[in-house]
């Protein structure tokens, strides 16, 4: 299990990664996957309106951020939330590895004069970041790239506020066809040193660490409904079918329900 020193080493190479250029630094392998995720997959997703739910979701449990201190952990040039959350909130503090990309990010809070925003390229765990008391860590995509998931809770406990939340959405490794497929691909992934999707363990560490006050699936039975939808079917016919798929693995209440899911979107609060 990696230490807070091994974990500094890693995210130095994933600095390294994201300020380069990413196509000179991807194999053919995560090429392909990349190609199917921002193209059939990515097509799916807005064709049934679950990429933007997420974000719509993820808008109510932020709420009135007028008191609130926001840390947007691990966001790159920013997310589609970034610079709403710039704009409203108390104070917004936007951080990542990657100096290159914050840069972008902080131009685009100069652009509009979010006064009580910033965006700093620092590693979450170095002393270097000394911010604490966040009412909300929003963190898009970023959770799973821990391998040490205990240290990661400790360094969120941390950070946050009595009673403050986590707003995350990450890949799973729970259902049968996934780890197949991830066991498959994950000898040519490029950035397999810091991705690690959740499994049930983690997804356990998370229950007996934080309160799950609400939790959401993505891509569970509906991932299925990615190969119908390419069938020579009648379109409303694979639309309506798909339509179910995708509100049944939204309206997960339990879990172990989230298993079959390929990612999930959760609230969490700090106990």
């Amino acid at each position: 299990m990696k230490s807070t020193e091994d974990i500094l080493e890693i995210n130095k190479k994933q600095k390294e990664f994201y300020n380069s250029d990413a196509k000179g630094k991807t194999n053919f392998a995560s090429t392909l996957w990349s190609n199917f995720r921002n193209g059939a997959l990515s097509d799916f997703r807005k064709k049934f309106d679950i990429k933007d739910r997420v974000y719509d979701q993820h808008k109510i449990w932020l709420g009135d951020m007028s008191d609130k201190k926001i840390l947007d952990l691990g966001c790159l040039r920013g997310n589609a939330l970034s610079l709403y959350m710039a704009e409203n909130a108390k104070e917004y503090i936007g951080i990542d590895l990657s100096d290159v990309a914050i840069a972008s990010l902080q131009k685009n809070i100069e652009k509009h004069h979010y006064k009580n925003a910033q965006a700093i390229a620092v590693d979450f765990f170095s002393p270097d970041f000394d911010h604490t008391d966040f009412d909300i860590v929003y963190a898009y995509g970023v959770l799973h790239h821990f391998e040490n998931f205990d240290l990661l809770v400790s360094r969120l406990q941390e950070k946050l506020k009595p009673n403050g939340i986590i707003i995350a959405y990450d890949p799973l490794e729970t259902s049968f066809p996934i780890k197949v497929l991830r066991a498959m691909y994950r000898p040519f992934q490029s950035d397999k040193d810091w991705e690690w999707p959740f499994t049930k363990s983690v997804l356990n560490k998370i229950n007996n660490n934080f309160k799950i006050e609400e939790i959401r699936g993505v891509l569970g039975k509906s991932k299925y409904g990615v190969l119908l939808n390419l069938l020579p079917l009648n379109d409303a016919y694979k639309s309506r079918v798909i339509a179910k798929m995708v509100e049944k693995d939204w309206h997960i209440t339990r879990l172990k329900d989230i298993y079959s899911c390929m990612h999930t979107t959760m609230l969490l609060r700090k106990i």
